[in-house]
């Protein structure tokens, strides 16, 4: 009998702890990152005539917003996830030139880093950076707390913009 008591009073002390200090729970359920955001770099190329993209974002992220773009349509890796990814970037990501016509983007290539992917874009530079607008809306169609940095480099001037939900193309210049 006191050996029964003994092990329901132990059963409790996890509850208990966990109820009393729910803050050595909050590691284990913080993973996710909590910062919702992405950086891109842009850079004009004057010798060939184009404009690059390279956005950081998170995996994870990425990955749900691609498959929510679809509407549960099932990918597999390879050509299929690399189409479906592009063409969610070209609807949430791009340049338009001075008289506000979209410019093409073409992939420039992908690679991950742990958890991070680095999605390199292109355009052609269209009279420059300084006659481009840039819209970045990746991810804000999943958070509304998301907060994009678009930094763009051209002949040694640098300029940040900053992008949230709802925001419409922006000067790079």
């Amino acid at each position: 009998m006191r050996a029964s008591r003994l092990s329901r009073a132990m059963s409790r002390i996890p509850c208990v702890a966990l109820a009393l200090a729910p803050g050595l729970a909050a590691p284990r359920l913080a993973y996710a990152h909590p910062l919702h955001s992405t950086i891109t770099e842009v850079t004009e190329d004057r010798a060939h005539g184009t404009v690059r993209a390279t956005i950081r974002v998170f995996a994870d992220d990425f990955g749900t917003a691609v498959t929510r773009s679809l509407r549960g349509r099932p990918l597999s890796a390879g050509l299929q996830w690399d189409a479906a990814a592009l063409a969610y970037v070209a609807s949430v990501f791009g340049f338009t030139d001075a008289s506000g016509r979209p410019v093409a983007v073409h992939s420039c290539g992908t690679r991950r880093t742990a958890d991070l992917l680095w999605i390199c874009v292109e355009a052609p530079s269209t009279g420059g950076l300084a006659r481009l607008k840039v819209r970045n809306a990746i991810l804000c169609d999943l958070f509304d707390d998301q907060v994009n940095v678009v930094q763009a480099t051209s002949g040694g001037s640098r300029r940040s913009v900053l992008f949230r939900k709802g925001d419409r193309a922006k000067p790079l210049s």
